[in-house]
């Protein structure tokens, strides 16, 4: 669709079009800085500053003990710096779409109509949404970059006459597949239904090679298993690997297991789950594209984007030169069935691991991952469906607007995780103004943790650079636990001094019961220290409560001379909002420093400061009672207690404070409340 005999005056090539709508999607968020690291971004990139790039190999041992090479070089050239990152994925993407092109038009060169649909469907396709975890996922899209490259070699091979001349092109291209496909499979295994399409590519390239020549020549199976052989031999080679050396390491063969335990039972499950997952990766991913995001703005920028991307895609597709009217409507027909044959099998065989393994497949985070594995035969079957259902013009309208509404979902995606690094920003340098430092061994527990895109896992990193920035080896000495996760683990028995071990990979982490502080945050609301005295917090999760009466206010040193900085990929310090001033009331209340927390208080009033979670003003409202300024005490309180349930807790913060027990100004303050009765 590229060359001359099909090119076209004042046409967009093919490959502008999707280097367009890959920088629509995906780039512009990148090119403005919206994105930080996430979820396990922190894992990968703190392991490079434990140890450099030396410590991957072991790092990755657990899962994918053959994936270190892609981290140590890109780790090698980026280092702790967020943007590479995000670029080099973006331009793995690009890579990934330009060579399923190639092999598209390498294999159907008269349905460029089809096989422009399908690239820039793949291009865009709407139901993987993780592309902002870049450290995480450029293993991935390497491990794809390389299967496909793997296939255009094993294609461009065939096309050299490899086994009628022997040519040193055919030999070369062949060694480059085989070890590309090689080292695809063993650093990621998403991709390995790749592989069953082979077969299907060499058949009907070898059928439509030759499909103008007079004399047709019969297709020679020896000659397609010959090219196929290789390849089949790598994946051999793999799945020998990973089923009987590597033997299932992190996820097991359910489906093999159920099937031992009752046939009948396990052949309706599968096949219910791969109706549900077929279901999940077509119709639904782009019916999940029309979701709008939140906000008005935001909702004008998406309808605004999916009306410009239309129009543009549209006429772009519109203006592409039409080779299929040159031909018999046999010959393209009989094409595009080739091209819905190929689809089916890809899109069939990518579930072949989710399915032996019984993995969900979902379209929301994290279990969208599976998703990417079905993109290609979910772009071909629907480009092909649709050539087959609408005429010419309606084609390239069908075809833009889901076009469209994908990069619209990418769009909302996108504030998704921009929403994400705010939160991130706003969580840990709450926690470095309210903690100067932590004591070594602290473990730092919550729940209902509103980052969505995080585990603890991710979490115990930040916190280890945060506090300990020297730190090198594997050994962290800091911990985060999510209760909802490890409290029936760690915290059911709450023993004092109770030994508290976890690994993970190759880190480890030791301390005991003694050393835990709790905490929690709700999004646009200050983060709290909770420990038995706030255990009344309204709301608060019951795992909270539970490890309340051994959290440990004394494991923030306060008063250090040394001031913990967030690790740079969180963000610079945000500006000093009413919780900065609420963390400094807390500091200076801990450090017996009335006077500093008055002045903090009356700092944040004076500045107009406010919170939108009014149980927040709770600290300030006991500063100014402790500074014997009665009338803002109580005006505070009033705006604590517009929610009738947080009267219980204010007072039982505000009431019986020493230094003030015996003023009747604050008895009358208590009594207008209505923490004392009349």
């Amino acid at each position: 669709m590229t060359n001359k005999s099909s090119s076209g005056s004042n046409r967009p090539s093919l490959p502008v079009l999707f280097t367009l709508a890959i920088l629509i999607a995906y780039g512009v968020p990148v090119f403005l800085g919206w994105f930080s690291f996430y979820g396990d971004d922190w894992i990968y990139i703190y392991e490079y500053h434990l140890n450099g790039t030396a410590g991957f190999p072991a790092f990755v041992a657990w899962d994918r003990p053959y994936s270190a090479w892609i981290y140590i070089l890109a780790t090698s050239l980026f280092g702790e710096h967020v943007f590479p990152y995000h670029l080099l994925l973006l331009l793995q993407r690009w890579l990934a779409v330009f060579l399923f092109f190639k092999i598209l038009q390498m294999v159907w060169s008269d349905i460029p109509r089809v096989v422009s649909g399908a690239v820039l469907l793949f291009a865009v396709y709407p139901g993987f949404h993780q592309q902002p975890i870049a450290v995480q996922y450029i293993l991935h899209f390497a491990s794809l970059d390389l299967c496909l490259f793997s296939i255009w070699c094993m294609l461009k091979a065939f096309d050299s006459g490899f086994l009628e001349k022997q040519s040193w092109k055919g030999i070369l291209l062949t060694i480059a597949g085989f070890f590309s496909s090689l080292t695809a499979l063993f650093s990621c295994e998403y991709f390995i239904g790749l592989e069953l399409v082979r077969p299907f590519l060499l058949w009907f390239r070898q059928v439509n090679r030759f499909k103008d020549e007079p004399v047709k020549k019969p297709v020679k199976i020896g000659n397609i298993f010959f090219h196929w052989f290789p390849y089949l031999l790598s994946m051999m080679i793999f799945i020998v690997w990973r089923v009987f050396i590597f033997s299932f390491q992190t996820y097991q063969p359910k489906l093999l297991n159920k099937f031992n335990e009752n046939p009948a039972a396990a052949l309706s499950e599968i096949l219910r789950k791969i109706l549900t997952d077929l279901y999940t990766v077509t119709i639904a991913a782009w019916k999940k594209s029309l979701n709008q995001p939140a906000g008005k703005e935001n909702q004008v920028i998406f309808w605004l984007l999916i009306l410009v991307c239309f129009f543009l895609f549209a006429y772009s597709l519109r203006r592409f030169h039409n080779r299929e009217g040159n031909k018999q409507p046999a010959a393209i027909e009989n094409e595009k069935i080739q091209f819905l044959i190929t689809g089916l099998v890809a899109l069939l065989a990518a579930g072949i691991p989710y399915w032996v393994t019984m993995i969900n497949i979902e379209l929301d985070f994290p279990w969208d991952r599976p998703t990417i594995s079905f993109s290609i035969g979910v772009a071909m079957l629907i480009s092909v469906g649709i050539s087959f259902i609408f005429q010419n013009k309606f084609q390239t309208l069908v075809t833009a607007s889901l076009i469209a509404f994908a990069i619209g979902s990418h769009y909302t995606n996108a504030l998704v995780y921009y929403n994400e690094a705010e939160k991130m920003n706003d969580y840990f340098w709450q926690l470095a103004w309210r903690a100067p430092q932590l004591q070594p061994g602290t473990i730092l527990v919550s729940e209902q943790i509103p980052l969505d895109r995080y585990s603890d896992n991710d979490l115990t990193p930040i916190v280890n650079w945060q506090y300990a920035p020297a730190l090198k080896g594997n050994t962290y000495q800091y911990k985060y636990f999510d209760l909802d996760l490890r409290s029936e683990t760690y915290f059911r028995d709450l023993r004092p001094g109770q030994p508290i071990k976890h690994d993970y990979r190759s880190h480890h982490f030791e301390s005991d019961s003694n050393h835990v502080l709790a905490l929690f945050y709700k999004k646009g609301s200050c983060l709290w220290t909770i420990t038995e005295s706030e255990a009344e917090y309204p709301g608060l999760p019951e795992n909270i409560v539970h490890v309340a009466g051994i959290s440990d206010i004394n494991l923030i040193r306060s008063d250090s001379a040394v001031q913990a900085v967030p690790p740079s990929p969180i963000g610079k310090e945000p500006d000093h909002g009413y919780c900065y001033y609420f963390q400094e009331i807390n500091r200076a209340f801990q450090n017996h420093d009335r006077e500093t927390a008055y002045q903090a208080a009356d700092t944040a009033l004076k500045m107009g400061l406010s919170s939108q979670d009014p149980l927040d003003f709770i600290p300030a409202v006991k500063a100014l009672i402790l500074g014997e300024d009665w009338s803002r005490a109580a005006e505070l309180s009033k705006k604590v207690i517009m929610n009738p349930e947080n009267l219980p807790f204010l007072c039982e913060q505000i009431s019986g404070i020493p230094e003030t027990v015996n003023q009747p100004e604050y008895t009358e303050m208590l009594k207008t409340i209505g923490c004392v009765t009349q």
